[in-house]
């Protein structure tokens, strides 16, 4: 494991600037009886120099995909009145937050909480490099493999 992790987590997010926002579309009720509820669909809102706002992939028999000029029609057409809420996650946040997390030090003192601090760390930046470690390395922010994406088993 590389111990400059931080450093490989932040280059690879550089050539993501800015980072596209992942959401999903929450139905909670199914006013046109055709969706269902639960997530039906999944999308990105992407920044205004990327051209389209945001782009909607229904999930279901009949999937579609919609690329939106404006990121806030995407809840004002599908939202029907707070009966379907649009998820996102943000990017940004997790990434300072796993990048913190690769970045803490581990405890020199020789008890049992800093042995225990210091292999929980270790486990957990060994998770962040299976994860992410074929991607850290290749260089650039290459697109995942057919079977790494999710739905590709």
């Amino acid at each position: 494991m590389s111990a400059n992790l931080p450093e490989r987590l932040a280059a690879l997010f550089d050539q993501a600037q800015p980072v596209p926002t992942p959401f999903v579309l929450r139905r909670d009720t199914d006013v046109s009886g055709v969706s269902g509820t639960g997530t039906v669909a999944e999308g990105c809102f992407f920044s205004a120099a990327a051209g389209s706002t945001a782009v909607t992939r229904w999930r279901g028999e009949r999937g579609s995909t919609v690329a939106w000029d404006r990121a806030q029609d995407v809840e004002a057409v599908h939202g029907h009145g707070g009966a379907t809420r649009v998820i996102a996650l943000p990017l940004p946040a997790m990434v300072s937050a796993l990048t913190s997390i690769a970045s803490l030090g581990e405890q020199r003192v020789g008890d049992q909480w800093a042995d225990g601090w210091n292999q929980a760390l270790e486990a957990v930046r060994g998770l962040i490099e299976a994860a992410l470690g074929p991607h850290l390395d290749s260089g650039s922010a290459a697109s995942p493999t057919r079977e790494s994406r999710p739905g590709h088993a």
